[in-house]
């Protein structure tokens, strides 16, 4: 049994639903940082803390692959039963409706839920259309710097932050080599420096 300041660190790391989707995904299979993010439609910045805090309570681990991304599975089953009494009061009971009202009721679940799904497709493809459309505005204004989508996928990893070669890899997936080779050519161009074993977007800090 789990004294009262466990039980309480780990109620409070189960109240975040992130979290709690994190360990239902591993729970089905193990994953990598970017499936992971995919499926939950989470940023890898955000992704990568959660799993640190699960990693240090020894609810996850991972294993590396031949890229050295970490693959992330279940390390233990976590069962939580909370026991709670309530003194019952006695309150009316409201009759049972009748099919009619009944079905008349699911229709406007239904249509409610229909609704907001509408909603947020078209949120989704407003934001689709946005996204081409900065990264049609990030390749023209830096013609001549980027010339694969890989330096694409390398600048978005280092505008989370200052992230470290062993994160990069995890970030992009990229082999070791190609990643060294990205790196080397953007701090070339002046896009990129380091910063010990960190590297930062040049102007990132810029007001």
């Amino acid at each position: 049994m789990l004294e009262h300041d466990d039980l309480s660190r780990f109620l409070d790391l189960l109240g975040n639903r992130n979290r709690r989707r994190i360990l239902d995904l591993l729970h089905q299979k193990p994953c990598y940082v970017t499936e992971i993010a995919d499926r939950l439609i989470l940023s890898p910045k955000v992704v990568i803390e959660h799993l640190a805090l699960l990693e240090r309570e020894r609810l996850i681990g991972f294993n590396l692959d031949e890229r050295r991304r970490k693959y992330y599975y279940l390390y233990q089953e976590l069962e939580v039963s909370i026991a709670v009494r309530v003194t019952s009061v006695e309150r009316p009971v409201a009759p049972p409706l009748g099919r009619t009202a009944l079905m008349a009721h699911r229709l406007r679940q239904l249509r409610q839920l229909l609704e907001t799904r509408d909603g947020v497709l078209a949120n989704l493809d407003a934001i689709d259309r946005e996204i081409e459309q900065k990264l049609t505005d990030l390749i023209k204004c830096s013609e001549g710097v980027i010339e694969t989508e890989t330096d694409v996928d390398l600048l978005l990893a280092l505008s989370l932050g200052a992230p470290t070669v062993e994160a990069l890899l995890e970030l992009t997936g990229l082999p070791v080599h190609e990643l060294n080779s990205r790196l080397a050519y953007l701090q070339g161009m002046g896009v990129v420096r380091a910063e010990g074993s960190q590297y930062r977007l040049c102007g990132a800090d810029a007001k």
